[in-house]
């Protein structure tokens, strides 16, 4: 593999975290053709979420190290027809209070200002690893993420109070110079697998929680969102999605919900 693959990766605007996942699925294709490797992929019904980075990475190392074109090479990679995901249901108010509580209790930075902002900005986990201090500017005396997401979409992002809180002060102990979120060696990012730790243990320390993960405060973020009054298309661009019908499947819900909507039924 040389720098050639590496080089379009960078120039994509794609996070340390999301290259190196890229160069992960090149290697695991081992000496098999790479189009004949990910078509493999695909007929074996692969879960989506799994078969959609392979079809990325195989595309960038094609037009770096081949030579192939964009139009070449969609009609070269097939489909991605792999098998949809579960979808992740939201935390329950009554779970995410036993989240935060539980958030108090991690007392590592960057882990807990981390964990605290997930469910207070709805941003995928690659991409609050990512943020560096010059993401953060001012509006109106409150602090908003300005930042280029998944696909070098332009994204911004708004604090409410808590989060401005939880941010201010981990400004105020950490006083960061670059990068906003750093390992505990201060050589670089903090990576996502660091914090997936965290909601793993949170997991298991309270069973009402079982099956938490970053994604699933994402999650409960859209849901808190829509129920506060934010309309869809608002929240789309808040997430970054390219579809309005990937933001639909955030909707989540619950019983109360549901009970209410019944309650004012004639």
């Amino acid at each position: 593999m040389s720098g050639r693959f590496d080089q379009r990766l960078v120039q994509q605007g794609l996070l340390p975290s999301t290259r190196a996942k890229y160069k992960e699925i090149i290697d695991s294709a081992g000496d098999t053709p790479l189009l004949s490797w990910v078509r493999s992929k695909v007929h074996a019904r692969t879960p989506i979420g799994t078969i959609l980075p392979m079809r990325a990475a195989v595309k960038h190392y094609l037009i770096a190290e081949m030579g192939y074109t964009e139009d070449e090479i969609k009609g070269l990679l097939p489909k991605a027809k792999g098998r949809p995901a579960a979808l992740r249901d939201a935390l329950s108010p009554t779970q995410l209070a036993q989240y935060h509580a539980a958030v108090e209790q991690v007392d590592r930075e960057p882990a807990h200002t981390i964990l605290t902002l997930l469910p207070m900005t709805g941003l995928r986990i690659s991409e609050i690893c990512g943020l560096r201090l010059n993401n953060i500017r001012n509006y109106d005396g409150r602090p908003i993420l300005v930042f280029h997401g998944k696909g070098d979409k332009p994204r911004t992002i708004p604090l409410g109070r808590s989060g401005k809180r939880a941010l201010d002060g981990y400004l105020e102990r950490e006083k960061p110079t670059d990068w906003l979120f750093l390992t505990y060696n201060y050589t670089g990012p903090i990576g996502p697998p660091a914090i997936r730790k965290y909601t793993r243990k949170i997991a298991q320390d309270y069973p009402s929680l079982a099956g938490l993960s970053p994604h699933v405060l994402r999650h409960t973020f859209a849901t808190m969102a829509l129920r506060n009054g934010m309309d869809l298309a608002r929240l789309q661009i808040i997430l970054g999605h390219k579809s309005i019908e990937t933001t639909r499947r955030y909707l989540h819900p619950t019983v109360g919900d549901l009970q209410d909507a019944m309650d004012k039924m004639p």
